[in-house]
């Protein structure tokens, strides 16, 4: 009798711990629904999303990045947890404000709950859409880059 009872608790948090999300589906359904919110327009074939705190050194790229390819007119990029949009034009040298294809994420929509949360995503999109996304980090250093290669 107690081994049946043993085993039935094994099974039942087996099931329960097999129902948990993995951080790459919570990052998943972040993104799914901030592009809700947001009413993304299916003309993005990218979506890249800068923190505004995080990782220095992978923020560094993505900001030069957005300056050298702020002028796509297929990339989105969404600016979340900025402390001062005035500073963040200084360093890359371009006006952002009243850009039609940059995103201030004031309401967080964009806010990934995992340890990832402070390097830069980049998300490839098919008809507005999210496809797949990997993230600019210590561990993955030439996820621009690859971007790169993929828009030119």
């Amino acid at each position: 009798m107690k081994s049946r009872i043993i085993l039935c608790c094994l099974i039942l948090s087996m099931f329960t711990l097999s129902c948990e999300q993995t951080e790459g589906n919570k990052e998943d359904t972040v993104i799914e629904e901030g592009i809700k919110e947001i009413k993304l327009k299916p003309e993005y074939n990218w979506l890249v999303i800068l923190p505004g705190l995080g990782c220095r050194g992978c923020i560094q790229e993505a900001e030069a990045f957005m300056r050298d390819y702020i002028d796509k007119p297929h990339i989105l990029f969404v600016l979340t947890k900025v402390q001062s949009l005035k500073m963040l034009e200084q360093k890359i040298g371009k006006e952002l404000h009243s850009r039609g294809n940059v995103y201030i994420d004031k309401q967080g929509f964009f806010d990934i709950p995992t340890n990832n949360t402070i390097y830069p995503c980049i998300v490839q999109l098919e008809k507005g859409k999210a496809v797949q996304h990997q993230f600019q980090s210590p561990a993955n250093g030439q996820a621009f880059q690859l971007l790169k290669t993929q828009i030119e």
